[in-house]
């Protein structure tokens, strides 16, 4: 049975970017006209996938004897009180069925985290199996990037776009055309680009020097085919910080700058917060997000507890001044603001805290850098949080995080 269970689970890790879906849950998807997927109820193939995966590694638990469970308490503990906050939250202020939705997508990414740090597979090749995932989508990218537009393959999860579809990302370049950015099987560039970064920091450890420098090329390249310019942002700093914690190998150190960077995270979110309606920019696409800003500190402050997980997109016409037009229904481009939003203030808390926690107790400084890559990205977008892509990449860089800081499986077994 182990050896099904590898080969499934290795296969989830290969498909998983691949968003193959189908809706069965949609009273609100079309309130605002057009079709609305923050608060619809999709069902992903990956995932049943990755629900026959953990049958199996259940079954096969129960049937080895003397297994326990182990845990860190506070860590698990602030854990549980965030995902217990915002289901009450939402149960209470929005809508119960996607606060169920939200739990059964965090339980989905403790499976993916229990089932890494159990060692199911060796790190090594689950990062192989990483690498060559992503190779697959830098050249699918790169497919729909030279036809300018989708290839057709739907059936495997590919969204529809062209370059002359409404709300597809694309660049507007000098000749008046517009260059679609490439998606692969992901529904939206930005995540393409996040999960390329993902993968390219956590493997970089595992691969030998003498190539280091060709995958950084090739990732490179796959980005700049996405044309994020926060994964862009959040790669240079990244890379600095790697080099920067290759320099310095004090743990101390380490731990001081990890501690000092999400203090300046706190910091700077707050201020934007605050101040993003007197930010006067240009670009319509920044000036787009500044307004969001906006409408979500407005939200807080009449629902300083929560409007519930999902429903931002139901409730931020309330608190705009001009009447949004249909495709400008889109979550506050800022997970830490989103979280505010829909868990509370007492959400977000819970939230800051167990970062804290984990790097106050648990990091070993360099090797953490997966988990600065999405501390990063947070301010950025939303979809770490409401996406489930995103659910996924949490929790593969939550497992790397605890095997390489703290090796260890989950479940350990006992002497008889």
């Amino acid at each position: 049975m182990t050896t099904i269970i590898k080969y499934l689970f290795g296969l989830f890790l290969f498909i998983f970017p691949f968003s193959i879906r189908w809706v069965f849950y949609e009273p609100a998807s079309y309130r605002f006209g057009n079709f609305n997927p923050w608060v619809t109820g999709f069902v992903y193939l990956p995932e049943l996938l990755l629900g026959l995966v953990f049958v199996l590694w259940i079954i096969y638990k129960f049937r080895v004897k003397n297994y326990e469970l182990k845990v860190r308490s506070w860590l698990w503990g602030l854990f549980f009180l965030f995902v217990i906050n915002a289901f009450v939250v939402t149960l209470i202020f929005g809508n119960g069925f996607l606060g169920a939705m939200f739990v059964l997508r965090v339980f989905e990414a403790l499976i993916v985290f229990w089932l890494l740090t159990d060692g199911i597979l060796p790190v090594k090749q689950v990062v192989t199996i990483l690498l060559f995932g992503a190779v697959l989508q830098i050249l699918w990218g790169y497919a729909q990037w030279r036809i300018n537009g989708s290839l057709g393959l739907t059936w495997l999860g590919e969204s529809v776009f062209g370059p002359e579809v409404f709300g597809v990302a694309k660049i507007d370049l000098a000749d008046g055309a517009k260059q679609v950015r490439a998606y692969g099987s992901f529904l939206h560039s930005n995540i393409m680009a996040a999960y390329l970064l993902i993968v390219l920091f956590l493997s970089l450890r595992y691969l030998k020097y003498g190539y280091k420098l060709l995958w950084i090329a090739l990732f490179t390249w796959g980005i700049y085919l996405a044309n994020s310019q926060a994964a862009m942002v959040v790669g240079v700093l990244v890379l600095g910080l790697y080099f920067l914690f290759a320099s310095f190998k004090s743990p101390l150190f380490r731990k001081g700058i990890g501690l000092a960077i999400v203090v300046l995270l706190i910091s700077g979110n707050f201020w934007f917060f605050k101040n993003s309606h007197a930010i006067q920019i240009r670009d319509l696409s920044i000036q787009e997000r500044l307004e969001q800003n906006v409408i979500s500190r407005n939200m807080w402050s009449e629902h300083p507890f929560g409007v519930g997980v999902s429903d931002f997109t139901l409730e931020m016409e309330n608190f705009n001044a001009d009447k949004l037009l249909p495709w400008e229904f889109q979550p506050v481009h800022n997970t830490y603001f989103l979280i505010l939003n829909e868990t509370g203030i007492q959400g977000l808390v819970l939230f800051l805290l167990f970062l804290l926690v984990l790097f106050d107790r648990y990091w070993q400084g360099g090797k953490a850098i997966g988990v600065f890559i999405l501390l990063f990205l947070m301010p950025f977008d939303h979809f770490l949080w409401d996406s489930w892509v995103g659910l996924m990449l949490v929790a593969i860089v939550a497992g790397f995080f605890v095997l390489e800081n703290h090796p260890h499986k989950l479940f350990t077994k006992e002497e008889d």
